[in-house]
C-alpha cells in the first residue's frame, strides 16, 4: 500500500477507483502517488505501476502541509513525476506484489468486497434504495459515507472528477473488472447481518455490534494466516473529529479560512488502541512481542513472497535468523520515524513505543540455535495466503 493510503483515506478523504478496459487508476488526496493496474500484452493479468508526483511545496522550506495535499491543490501543477514498474518496487515497502502477487505466478486485481451492501463504498443512491439501504432519491440519499463526503467537501471536485459523479458511483463496476476470484472476502451481507444491520430485523442502534466472521478473520490475521479484512463497520473514523474536520473543510470551501489554514484531514480516527489496530493502523496494544513481530513485519517478510530480493533475509521465523540479520532488524526498529529505512514502513502497521521498546528487547535476547542446526528447522507455522 503505497504511502500513506491506509492512513490517510476515510469518508471525507475517499479512495477513487477508475476502471477501464485496459487500466485502472486510484487516487487519494494526501499522498503524492497514483496507482495504476495496466493489463500485460504479453502475459496474463496486470501490470502495476506507482506514480510519484512533487509539487511546489516540496521544493519550500516549510515542505507540504493539509491544505497542499487535501484540496485540489494536489492534483495540479505537478513540478515532477517518476513512474516505478512493479519490478522496480518489489524490494520496497511500496511493494505490489505482496498483496496482488501473494502465493500466485502472475499478480491479480483485487477486491474485497464482492456483492451489496458493500460497506465501504459510495453507492449510487438509486442503488442504494433498490437495495434499500436508503429512503428517497434526492442528492442526500447517498450511503452513509458518501454523505459523510458530501457534507465535508459539498460540490468541490475530487480526482478532477465532477461531484456530480458521486451519482454514478456503482461498486459493481469494479467488481465486473476485477473478476470474482477473490483471494480474501469480506462479506458485507453476512457480517452486516450479525450486526443486526440487515434483513427485516435490522436494529437501527446496532451500529456499535460485532460480527462473529469478521472476528474470525481477525484472529486468523493475528496468527499469521491471513492477511486482515477491512474494518467490520461502515466507518472507521471518530465521529467527533470527523466533525470538526468536515467543519474546517466547509469554512475552508466557504474562504472563511485559507487553505494552509487546514487541519491535517488524516487524523479523523479514533485514539484508542485497540480499535486503531482493528482498522489497521498499529498493532494490538496488548501483543506480545512475539504477536506484535507478525502482526507488524508478517505482511512483508514471510515464505509465500519473492524470497530472491534482500527484503526476504528477515523473517519472522526467527529460528532463521542469524546475530547480524537480528542486529540489522533492530537498527531499523530504532531509526527516526522520518527516515526512509525505518521499520516498520509509514504503510505498515505502526508500533506505539511500548510495542516498539519491548520488541526491540526481544530481538535483542533472542538466543539463537547453533548454525548447524538451523539448516533443518522445520518451516514456520504462519503460512500468509492470499
Amino acid at each position: 500500500m503505497p504511502g500513506r493510503r491506509r492512513q490517510s483515506v476515510s469518508p471525507i478523504n475517499p479512495r477513487v477507483f477508475l476502471p477501464g478496459a485496459q487500466v485502472v487508476m486510484a487516487f487519494q488526496r494526501g499522498v503524492q502517488r497514483v496507482e495504476l493496474a495496466v493489463r500485460a500484452r504479453d502475459t496474463q493479468g496486470f501490470r502495476f505501476y506507482l506514480v510519484t508526483f512533487g509539487q511546489e511545496c516540496n521544493q519550500s522550506r516549510r515542505g507540504c502541509r493539509p491544505g497542499d495535499l487535501y484540496t485540489p491543490r494536489i492534483e495540479r501543477n505537478w513540478r515532477s513525476v517518476a513512474v516505478e514498474d512493479d519490478e522496480d518496487l518489489k524490494n520496497t515497502p511500496s511493494d505490489c506484489r505482496q498483496c496482488h502477487q501473494r502465493g500466485r505466478d502472475t499478480p491479480m486485481l483485487l477486491m474485497r468486497e464482492l456483492r451489496s451492501p458493500w460497506t465501504h463504498f459510495f453507492i449510487n443512491p438509486r442503488l442504494a434504495q433498490a437495495l434499500g439501504q436508503t429512503q428517497g432519491a434526492d442528492v442526500h440519499a447517498l450511503s452513509g459515507i458518501a454523505l459523510d463526503y458530501r457534507l465535508a467537501k459539498g460540490g468541490e471536485p475530487y480526482a478532477n472528477l465532477p461531484a456530480e459523479s458521486l451519482r454514478d458511483t456503482q461498486p459493481g463496476v469494479l467488481q465486473i473488472t476485477v473478476g470474482p476470484q477473490q483471494p480474501l472476502i469480506f462479506d458485507s451481507m453476512t457480517i452486516a447481518s450479525e450486526r443486526g444491520l440487515a434483513g427485516p430485523e435490522r436494529e437501527p442502534n446496532a451500529t456499535s455490534a460485532r460480527s462473529p466472521t469478521w472476528e474470525r478473520a481477525y484472529a486468523a490475521f493475528k496468527r499469521g494466516e491471513s492477511l486482515p479484512l477491512p474494518y467490520f463497520a461502515e466507518r472507521a473514523t471518530d465521529p467527533d473529529k470527523q466533525a470538526a474536520l468536515s467543519a474546517a473543510y466547509q469554512r475552508y470551501l466557504r474562504d472563511e479560512i485559507g487553505a494552509d489554514e487546514l487541519p491535517d484531514l488524516a487524523d479523523v480516527f479514533p485514539d484508542d488502541p485497540q480499535t486503531r489496530a482493528e482498522i489497521g493502523l498499529q498493532t494490538e496494544p496488548l501483543a506480545t512481542p512475539a504477536e506484535t513481530l507478525v502482526q507488524a513485519c508478517g505482511s512483508c517478510h514471510n515464505d509465500v513472497l519473492d524470497q530472491t530480493i534482500s527484503r526476504a533475509r528477515f523473517s519472522i521465523a526467527l529460528d532463521r535468523m542469524d546475530r547480524e540479520q537480528l542486529d540489522l532488524a533492530i537498527d531499523r526498529l530504532q531509526r527516526a520515524a522520518d527516515d526512509p529505512e525505518v521499520m516498520p514502513p509509514r504503510e505498515a502497521r505502526q508500533l506505539d513505543p511500548e510495542a516498539r521498546s519491548a520488541l526491540i528487547a526481544y530481538l535483542k535476547q533472542r538466543e539463537l540455535p547453533p548454525r548447524t542446526k538451523r539448516c533443518c528447522r522445520a518451516p514456520p507455522p504462519w503460512g500468509w495466503r492470499a
